[in-house]
């Protein structure tokens, strides 16, 4: 294992470092933190209720920081310029980290803290990666900026237009969830058939294998789940909707089998994104069911199977490649690793049939939070050191 050795130039050198170790270390404080109150160990302040409160820092503050640090670090390759690096990575670490602390503290100065530094968060990353993406024209990210945006207009509305509204702050929670799962939907459906396809090409090459570009179909399924996602939004009780949540899972299923996933099974690193875009089919069969049936358990399993299946799977995943790549080491997993990924699914699985206070409820945290301590531990070092030569 690498020496660790803490270098500020190194550390604020590209976004994946502080991000991904932040991200790391608040996976497992959050969850365990969230493990302790439903166990009445720990008391979260009450407003708004400590499950809006949960699920914020999941999608804002967790994927959020996910997010940032993949974006600014794949805006350098995308635009061919310098990594967003120093003082502004510095300030926008430092607003996340602000936010995250607001999240936890009672009261008024909390709160204060909570809002402006999320919404200052998401602003400069929105101005950040527009900065570099409209420097150079590249037309073809715009969406990315688009998507930042909603997320940004989210977090104002969150907490500056439905404060006091538990139902609308919720709607803001299924809204932020949708956009980290159209994220991983165009950003998920580039890297994941093309990195397949590389290591293919360079481990299997008696196969010959061509996997599709983006096509109708793609286009298709992300259609059909944008329009899904509006009536999971603003319309979670609408059979019609829910019917429409079915057919996007069966589409998801198809455009993944269209990867095949499968053929890399020999490679971790690969397989855990496969598997990570697996739970978005059976979030969105989850939710159309419990929408069409009107199953509470199915809502709450669909919201997981998306929430801690597919974004935490794909988090780590996508954190433990890209950590290795832009620091010059292999694409290969490390058995500790290989037992974190395993952790993940297992977890995800204990999570869908978990009720408050029962066993299956203390697996799934327990297995997050031992997945990403690994985590942790293993790729401190790493996010710490320079590129090796």
């Amino acid at each position: 294992m690498d020496p660790i050795h803490l270098d500020f130039r190194v550390l604020f050198s590209y976004a994946f470092r502080p991000f991904f170790l932040l991200v790391g270390i608040y996976a497992v404080l959050a969850v365990l933190a969230w493990g302790f109150h439903l166990g009445g160990i720990l008391m979260w302040p009450n407003i708004p209720p400590a499950a809006v409160r949960h699920g914020h820092e999941m999608v804002f503050g967790f994927a959020g920081a996910a997010i940032a640090g993949f974006l600014l670090t794949a805006v350098a390759t995308w635009t061919g310029r310098s990594p967003v690096a120093g003082i502004p990575l510095m300030i926008l670490c430092a607003a996340w980290i602000g936010a995250r602390l607001g999240a936890f503290l009672p009261g008024l100065v909390g709160t204060a803290l909570w809002a402006f530094a999320g919404v200052v968060f998401w602003g400069g990353l929105l101005s950040l990666v527009a900065r570099e993406v409209v420097a150079v024209r590249n037309a073809r990210n715009y969406k990315v900026l688009g998507l930042l945006l909603a997320f940004l207009a989210t977090e104002v509305y969150f907490f500056f237009v439905a404060s006091g509204d538990v139902a609308a702050q919720e709607a803001a929670l299924r809204t932020g969830l949708c956009l980290v799962i159209g994220m991983i939907l165009l950003i998920g459906g580039r890297i994941i058939p093309s990195f397949t396809q590389n290591w293919l090409r360079l481990n299997r090459p008696e196969l010959r294998v061509s996997l599709p570009p983006f096509d109708r179909f793609d286009g298709t399924t992300v259609a059909i789940s944008l329009l899904f996602a509006l009536g999971f939004v603003f319309m979670p009780q609408s059979p019609g909707f829910g019917a429409l949540g079915l057919i996007a899972s069966v589409l998801h299923v198809i455009r993944l089998g269209r990867w095949r996933g499968w053929l890399a099974y020999a490679e971790p690193l690969l397989w855990i994104l496969h598997v990570g875009y697996a739970w978005i089919p059976v979030g969105l069969a989850l939710l159309g069911a419990s929408m069409l049936l009107d199953h509470a358990g199915a809502w709450d399993s669909g919201l997981h199977a998306l929430g801690y299946g597919a974004i935490g799977t794909m988090i780590l995943g996508v954190a433990a490649r890209v950590a290795l790549g832009h620091t010059g080491r292999p694409l290969q997993a490390f058995p500790s690793m290989t037992v974190a990924f395993v952790m993940m699914i297992l977890g995800t699985a204990f999570r869908l049939f978990a009720q408050p206070g029962g066993l299956a409820m203390a697996a799934a945290v327990g297995l997050w939070s031992a997945a990403y301590v690994v985590f942790v531990v293993r790729y401190l070092p790493i996010l710490l050191a320079p590129r090796l030569k």
